[in-house]
């Protein structure tokens, strides 16, 4: 099960007519994938209808502008993805939902904060997704384990983990399961349909 799946079967299941994608780079490996009538791209490479970085994205569309469902794969950073969270809140339609790309790194190597240019890759997007489970009750949230782990955002509620400052691989890797919320691919199916 890839990302693009997660996203069909959420589009299909939700009727949601509106996509977003933050990070489109190649747009055979996801974009060209989803099904759904409205699909907007944003990229500063390009290879999508905004090439622009997701921060000048945000300030140019109105604040009356909204998507059902929003994609965020952009820069693998912390810092940026809390921001792209943020915006995409604010911009996600009531009963829209919010997927999130490389939130299970397998390994302290995959989340290194520079990329050397060839190896797989997650960045800190696990950071940011800790970052609301430890903070935001309004949030009902949980990972894929698929994929890179694939987080899907919505409102609603959860039961806040002990909040941590010092957010290191190893409190990851000693946590994985609770932390993330995690969820085998066999039953995604299932748990979305549940809540």
């Amino acid at each position: 099960m890839l990302r693009s799946d997660i996203i069909n079967h959420l589009i299909e299941k939700n009727d949601y007519k509106k996509y977003l994608e933050i990070g489109v780079r190649t747009p055979q490996q996801n974009i060209n994938l989803i099904k759904i009538d409205h699909k907007d791209g944003v990229d500063p490479a390009g290879n999508c209808n905004y090439p622009m970085e997701s921060d000048v994205f945000f300030e140019q569309i109105g604040k009356d502008v909204k998507y059902d469902i929003i994609f965020i794969d952009g820069l693998h950073l912390d810092y940026q993805v809390d921001r792209d969270i943020s915006n995409s809140f604010k911009h996600l339609s009531e009963g829209g939902v919010i997927v999130m790309h490389d939130c299970n790194p397998p390994t302290k190597q995959h989340q290194i904060e520079h990329y050397d240019g060839h190896s797989p890759w997650n960045g800190t997007v696990w950071k940011s997704y800790v970052k609301l489970r430890m903070s935001d009750e309004n949030i009902h949230m949980y990972v894929v384990d698929t994929d890179w782990g694939v987080g899907i955002l919505k409102r609603g509620k959860q039961e806040l983990f002990e909040y941590r400052d010092n957010l290191t691989f190893e409190f990851l890797d000693d946590n994985r399961e609770k932390l993330l919320n995690l969820i085998p691919k066999e039953k995604f199916k299932k748990y979305d349909s549940s809540i």
